[in-house]
């Protein structure tokens, strides 16, 4: 059993990255470690860029649980490939990399002859509005080394958002991929007949939690969207969605916005999401929501799946969307993140009982370049409590530290073992470090 189900793996809603899937994936070697390791994270992101902002716990990786009683049980703050970048794609992290706000500077609409405007500004006709913007959405390939050889594995939409060649996306689109091949598209307005050049692309950030990825590609004057004002949306606005679904390149949909502020996610993510009844399906993930200015005010991810809902769909805002995408370009992850900065097995009250051990997490490693390695907690000593509240699990901490920022303390109260097999309790304060996405 995992210790928490991504929304990608829930019964009822679909993240629909997955386009296409040529051949069988091939396993990943570290995920058939003995002991596999996740990224014990929580998140406490303060989004400013308007929307409701959001703080949640944040539990980067995947795990099969000791709680289950499987070997495969432990939670680490050293695994970050499962958050931070795909295998093989190094993360951005510099001191002169660009923020989102310049990139924008380089976003400006294309100017086109005979397009009508309603009085306040905005497109009178879907199809000049689509004419406008469309070349801002690209085509994306997700390719996995299949022994030996590059495999296309999936594929999707992104959103050019810089001249230079930045392009968001969703992160379960980029997620264990090892290539990324770019199709842009250039339209000549007087035929209206499109050339299309592909790119290799380098993964520049990806951030499971939010389902937000950022590409790069070497490119120059590339048709930049512009992100928009998600707050100014109201329920039954017009919204256009333009992607790929199934590979059928600049696909549109028009509806409206069925609802606001959703928060569809079992993950514990908690961007908000817009509502839409315009048609997604798979391979419009990471492509563009549009008011009918022609900005962008979602990001496509997710639909309803089931016997009783049609054309229920879900796009992230791109207002809460903004600060994790300038975080991804400046830094490679998310910041404000805190970690415990520990592997632990987790030891359920059942499994405990079998195997007499205490519940609770069993120490297995502590990072010793982070604060808590002055904390007093030693390997082989076992957390039963974290601030009063008992914890057994990953999910457990996330809850327990939920609204917590780096540089707080917890009071973890500790089982701790002698050498004549006497266990006292013992609490120590732990200060949270900052995850850095290494």
């Amino acid at each position: 059993m995992n210790d928490f189900n991504e929304y990608n793996n829930m019964q009822t809603f679909s993240t629909e990255g997955s386009g296409m899937t040529p051949a069988p994936k091939a396993p990943k070697n570290k995920k058939k470690s003995g002991v596999m390791k996740v990224v014990a994270l929580i998140a406490a992101v303060a989004i400013v860029g308007g929307g409701a902002g959001f703080g949640g716990a944040y539990l980067a990786g995947r795990s099969s649980s000791i709680v289950s009683g499987n070997s495969e049980g432990a939670a680490s703050s050293s695994a970050v490939t499962e958050t931070v970048g795909s295998d093989g794609a190094a993360s951005v992290e510099s001191d002169t990399a660009p923020t989102l706000n310049e990139l924008q500077s380089s976003a400006v609409r294309k100017e086109l002859t005979d397009v009508e405007y309603n009085s306040d500004g905005s497109y009178k006709y879907t199809r000049d509005l689509v004419s406008t913007v469309r070349d801002s959405i690209v085509y994306i390939e997700a390719s996995i080394n299949y022994r030996g050889t590059l495999t296309p594995y999936a594929s999707g939409s992104g959103i050019i958002i810089s001249s230079d060649g930045y392009i968001i996306t969703n992160a379960h689109l980029t997620d264990d991929m090892d290539a990324f091949t770019i199709t842009v598209t250039t339209t000549d307005p007087e035929t209206n007949t499109g050339a299309t050049k592909e790119y290799d692309a380098e993964l520049v950030g990806s951030d499971t939690d939010t389902d937000l990825a950022v590409l790069k590609i070497e490119a120059e004057d590339l048709p930049a969207a512009v992100l928009g004002d998600s707050d100014k949306m109201s329920l039954g606005d017009d919204v256009v969605v333009i992607g790929n679904p199934l590979g059928l390149n600049c696909s549109v949909t028009k509806g409206v916005v069925s609802g606001l502020n959703r928060q569809v996610s079992s993950n514990e993510r908690s961007l908000s999401s817009i509502q839409t009844d315009a048609a997604i399906n798979s391979g419009n993930s990471g492509g563009a929501m549009f008011n009918m200015y022609g900005d962008v005010i979602g990001i496509v991810n997710e639909k309803l799946v089931n016997n009783y809902a049609e054309n229920v769909g879900f796009a992230i805002t791109i207002n809460e969307a903004k600060d994790v995408i300038n975080d991804l370009i400046s830094k490679g992850f998310v910041t404000g993140r805190p970690i415990l900065g520990i592997t632990f097995l987790q030891v359920s009250d059942y499994v405990g009982a079998i195997q007499g051990m205490t519940p609770g997490l069993y120490i297995t490693e502590i990072d010793k370049d982070l604060p808590i390695a002055q904390s007093g907690l030693v390997v082989g000593d076992t957390i039963t409590a974290i601030d009063g509240t008992k914890v057994t699990s990953a999910s457990d901490v996330s809850d327990v530290l939920n609204g917590k920022k780096p540089g707080d303390t917890v009071v973890a109260t500790v089982a701790r073992t002698d050498e004549l097999g006497r266990t006292r309790n013992i609490d120590i304060e732990i200060t949270l470090a900052e995850f850095s996405g290494t």
